[in-house]
């Protein structure tokens, strides 16, 4: 099996809200980045970011192929039709999630940011991540999972 390739997924607290009452199986993006979704694969991880609170707080490993579905209604803010199956590998709530700006000094993905509004890295998904921060960013998550609540 080839290296799995990492792609940030965004939520908002009540788009993770529906995603996690629909089974927590199906993630889907904008009909407008069908030629972005084809390249994801089975084995790949999608790194979620929480809009809102600016927290990245999931990993999902994707279980299928993509696919296209404009019926099944799992978001109300959208259909979301280019779909792919998923398992949640880890997650934080949005008290506990990582704050963006703690690692970015440490992400590749903030090595070409040309303004100070780092908020634009987040607005197009799924984008692909370099494999060094899709690694950091499941490193980060599992560990903050495992720490004590104080």
């Amino acid at each position: 099996m080839s290296n799995p390739t990492y792609w940030l997924c965004l939520f908002n607290p009540i788009t993770w809200q529906e995603f996690c009452d629909a089974g927590a199986e199906v993630m889907g993006f904008p009909e407008t980045r069908s030629r972005t979704i084809k390249r994801i694969k089975p084995g790949d991880y999608l790194l979620g970011y929480m809009t809102g609170v600016s927290k990245w707080m999931a990993v999902l490993e994707v279980t299928s192929e993509p696919y296209f579905d404009n019926s099944t209604k799992i978001w109300k803010q959208a259909i979301f039709p280019c779909r792919v199956k998923v398992k949640v590998v880890d997650h934080l709530d949005a008290e506990t999630g990582i704050p963006a700006l703690s690692l970015s000094k440490q992400m590749r993905m903030f090595d070409s940011l040309k303004t100070p509004h780092w908020g634009l890295l987040f607005r197009i998904t799924p984008r692909e991540l370099h494999a060094s921060d899709g690694e950091l960013l499941i490193k980060a998550i599992s560990e903050a999972k495992q720490k004590p609540e104080a």
